[in-house]
């Protein structure tokens, strides 16, 4: 008789769960509507009797459930990796036994794992679930989003893997208790063929005193652990970086530590505007380039300014009396179109980097452009951002989000807030970023043909980022820099009918589906 292995295997370690816990996990297990699973439990010397009566009963009841009781308590890697030792499965799904199931969670898996046979790992949404039962606090999960996956291990529960990656990688690692499962993760990513997301709650996990689903204060330890296996993980992929804390949140910050430092030619449109910033009257333009050349740390990079021929003499004798070589003027004589004026900037450069900055910007933080230029050593990221100020220091872009149609994100949110789950805190993907400040690899913005033209006011930028996703690039959003943005003052007031209706048409597909920022 040949034997066939399960299509999963559940992975448990077992350590003095609270009995009616346990039991509720049991239930969920038992009650899954795809049947072809085994249940791999290790008990790591638990101290209560009726845990091992319970366990003996469980396996001569259920030939699927295989269990293992350890002599001495190893700790929660021991035992996890015991119980990889018992698993005979295709793919390991990773529990705790004191956690929940949905009734579907395996039979959604396997339904994602038939669609594509590359995938190596699967994760899904998740709630937390109180001692009394009431489920709360649902983690909505973006699409596999490496970069913050860097600063937050967000796959965690419920989390799906290929039992022949998970040997590969080494299994769970001593060292990294409180962590263990994000250190996995992380090796896992580097090898994945393919990662897939099911947005569906499919994990309930419990929050009991002394959890990190209740607390994250609650095992300090694991935190520590955790900035160690994102250490790591840059190593091993040969990426120069510091690993910090995200301020006061049990994030990781990671700073890049540039290995060169690209030529970036930094685009500034201009129509010569006059505006009160701070209670004072400004030309806009030169507020703008003078706080680029008094707070740049960055030593390579230069200015070019497309102004219209119609702009302020005033404006433009201003300019040319800054005595700096690293400033060009350049003169814009067309009808009003930003995305020329933009593209026309981008031609007369040949730097690796091109950065699009409105001249109602002004900068905040001296490594802005060191910040940026690090996400770029991915050869994937076609596009950085940072975080955009109004004048009253909330927020006015953190990124584009699509639902229900592409507007900046978090607008008047306080700029200090983590907002939900830490979108606000940590660098992370998006479906796009606000032209007032978008740093782009030349050579994708080339590929996709630049900005488009038949945009002349608005949505030039959403437009750019869409295509630049379409080809497959990575866009990130960093709250670790920033900038003032003293909105609509670069431009001409109002939306174009015409412009709104074309957007409509080449991206409407786009509209209400935003997988990287689920946020409900």
């Amino acid at each position: 008789m040949t034997f066939r292995s399960p299509r999963f295997s559940i992975i448990t370690p077992v350590f003095d769960p609270p009995h009616e816990a346990f039991e509720r996990c049991i239930a969920t297990v038992q009650a899954q509507t795809f049947d072809d699973w085994e249940w791999c439990l290790v008990d790591d010397k638990s101290n209560d009797p009726w845990i091992r009566e319970r366990l003996l009963a469980l396996q001569a009841h259920d030939r699927r459930i295989r269990v293992h009781f350890r002599n001495s308590n190893g700790g929660i890697v021991e035992a996890s990796n015991d119980a990889l030792a018992l698993a005979t499965g295709e793919f390991v799904v990773f529990l705790d036994n004191d956690d929940e199931l949905h009734h579907q969670a395996l039979e959604l898996v396997d339904e994602t794992l038939c669609k594509d046979s590359i995938i190596d790992y699967v994760y899904t949404d998740e709630d937390k679930i109180t001692e009394t039962g009431k489920h709360y606090d649902v983690f909505f999960k973006p699409r596999w989003s490496p970069e913050r996956f860097l600063a937050q291990n967000y796959c965690s529960h419920l989390s799906v893997i290929r039992r022949s990656l998970v040997d590969t990688v080494g299994r769970f690692r001593a060292g990294f208790d409180g962590s263990q499962d994000y250190d996995l993760f992380l090796r896992v990513a580097e090898h994945a063929r393919k990662i897939a997301h099911i947005p569906q709650v499919l994990y309930h996990w419990r929050a009991l005193a002394g959890s990190t689903a209740k607390d994250h204060d609650e095992k300090p330890y694991a935190f520590v652990a955790a900035m160690k296996a994102v250490r790591e993980a840059l190593m091993r992929r040969g990426v120069q970086a510091d690993v910090e804390q995200a301020g006061e949140y049990p994030f990781q910050k990671v700073v890049r530590r540039l290995t060169y430092h690209p030529r970036i030619s930094i685009v500034i449109p201009t129509c010569g505007t006059m505006k009160n910033i701070f209670g004072e009257h400004h030309c806009l333009v030169l507020n703008c380039v003078r706080s680029i050349l008094d707070r740049s740390s960055y030593p390579n990079y230069e200015i070019i300014v497309v102004a219209d021929t119609v702009s302020s003499p005033e404006s433009l004798q201003g300019l040319h009396s800054i005595d700096d070589q690293r400033i060009r003027v350049v003169d814009y004589d067309q009808p009003f179109n930003f995305s020329a004026k933009c593209n026309l900037g981008a031609v007369l450069s040949e730097s690796e980097f091109v950065l699009f900055l409105n001249d109602d910007t002004m900068i905040i933080d001296n490594d802005w452009l060191e910040v940026l230029v690090g996400y770029m050593e991915d050869s994937d990221v076609a596009m950085a951002g940072p975080m955009l100020l109004l004048e009253n220091h909330h927020i006015q872009s953190a990124g584009h989000a699509n639902n229900p149609t592409p507007h900046n994100f978090r607008n008047g949110f306080a700029s200090d807030s983590p907002g939900e789950f830490g979108v606000l805190a940590i660098a992370r993907e998006c479906e796009g970023i606000t032209g007032a400040c978008m740093l782009v690899r030349r050579s994708s913005f080339n590929e996709v043909g630049g900005m488009s033209t038949i945009f002349p006011k608005a949505f030039n930028d959403v437009d750019l980022c869409y295509k630049l996703l379409e080809h497959g690039y990575r866009i990130i959003w960093t709250p670790y820099t920033r900038l003032f943005h003293f909105e609509t003052a670069s431009r001409p007031d109002g939306v174009e009918p015409t412009e709104v209706e074309l957007l409509d048409q080449r991206w409407r597909r786009k509209f209400g589906v935003d997988e990287l920022c689920r946020l409900q």
